[in-house]
């Protein structure tokens, strides 16, 4: 193949334990390509298919690659220079981006951040009523991109009426009802608002990471790639105000009641509060490992390990078999010979192997 080749600096390759992914982070797609694939079409530079012996595999990679535009020819290798690499350095000018809150907190949470910019506000209501609409309105006066609702509990009856009212919003991009089991749709645009169905309760939502938390796009990968893309610029007062780095954390920072607007900036801005949003994924035991790790929004709470940071609670996907939790013949970490400690990952080479073997068998 004498033909010369550069790969889409918008399709990112990404390794994971048993395959990789190519990342279409324009396109917000994504296709599945074996590690020896992404052996090669990891450079910024000419692609050299010769390294795939096989010709036939190298001709049906290459038009797959060329189909999806992943690739495109180039006549010379001085075209190379005209193309640009993708800067994958993060810049995010605020510290505090994103904010979680309860339909019932304390007004004075909104006045300490009366002056930031923040991408999105998260509102937690029992149920749409007069308590979310007040805070709708003081939310509608700030600097604000987004607004998703999370509803625990989801109403049929006063649906059409209050979903009218919600629509008078102008900032909501999403409302997201729990405990719903009888809608035949699970979403619906009205109104340039997704409304979204969950049959499963909220407390179960906000602890397990699913597929449809996985986000791909250009602005969540250049996050991902360098910080928490969960815990980064984010900050959540729960029921009693107390501040918190997120959904599932226990440990406060204060609690709005008791701070001056000063002194919550001050905390929101420091190391101690800002350590788990510095988090890079591939200093994150098992997350290193995982192909998805670029486009997962994982609200479990990092643990600090002797070398690395580890989870307590496991991920509903096993990088290690390439099996989610509801899939068939799927099972965890520990029983698919991945133990994981604070002391590092011990894996079971050959009890991985067999179950990998058991669980891909046709």
């Amino acid at each position: 193949m004498n033909k010369l080749f550069l790969r889409n600096q918008l399709c990112i390759p990404v390794k994971g334990y048993n395959r990789a992914i190519i990342y279409d982070i324009i396109r917000k797609d994504y296709f599945f390509i074996p590690n020896a694939h992404y052996d090669v079409l990891d450079t910024n530079d000419v692609i050299n298919f010769n390294k795939i012996t096989d010709r036939g595999e190298k001709e049906e990679l290459v038009d797959f690659l060329l189909k999806e535009e992943i690739i495109f020819e180039i006549t010379d290798r001085n075209e190379k220079n005209r193309f640009k690499s993708l800067n994958r350095n993060f810049e995010q000018p605020n510290l505090l981006t994103n904010a979680i809150v309860h339909s019932d907190t304390d007004p004075v949470f909104f006045d300490f951040i009366k002056d930031e910019y923040l991408l999105n506000v998260s509102v937690i209501a029992p149920r749409i009523d007069d308590h979310l609409f007040v805070l709708l309105a003081k939310i509608d006066t700030l600097e604000i991109d987004s607004v998703y609702l999370y509803i625990e509990n989801f109403d049929q009856e006063s649906y059409e009426t209050t979903r009218q009212l919600i629509c008078n919003y102008r900032l909501i991009f999403s409302v997201n009802f729990f405990n719903s089991t009888n809608q035949a749709e699970t979403t619906q645009l009205y109104q340039n608002v997704y409304f979204n169905f969950f049959e499963e309760e909220f407390a179960t939502y906000k602890t397990k990471l699913t597929t449809d938390k996985l986000s791909l796009n250009n602005e969540h990968f250049l996050e991902a790639y360098n910080v928490h893309s969960y815990y980064y610029g984010k900050v959540y007062i729960d029921r009693e105000g107390n501040v918190k780095n997120g959904l599932n954390n226990t440990y406060s920072f204060g609690n709005v009641k008791l701070l001056t607007k000063d002194l919550f900036l001050n905390t929101i801005h420091s190391d101690k509060f800002r350590e788990l949003g510095n988090i890079n994924k591939n200093n994150t035991l098992v997350c290193s490992d995982c192909e998805f790790r670029y486009m997962c929004v994982d609200s479990r709470v990092p643990v600090k390990g002797d070398e690395k940071w580890y989870h307590q609670a496991e991920c509903a996907y096993n990088p290690y078999l390439s099996k989610w939790d509801y899939e068939e013949n799927y099972i965890n970490l520990k029983d698919s010979g991945v133990a994981i400690s604070a002391r590092g990952c011990d894996i079971d080479q050959q009890k991985l192997s067999n179950h990998f073997n058991m669980a891909w068998s046709v």
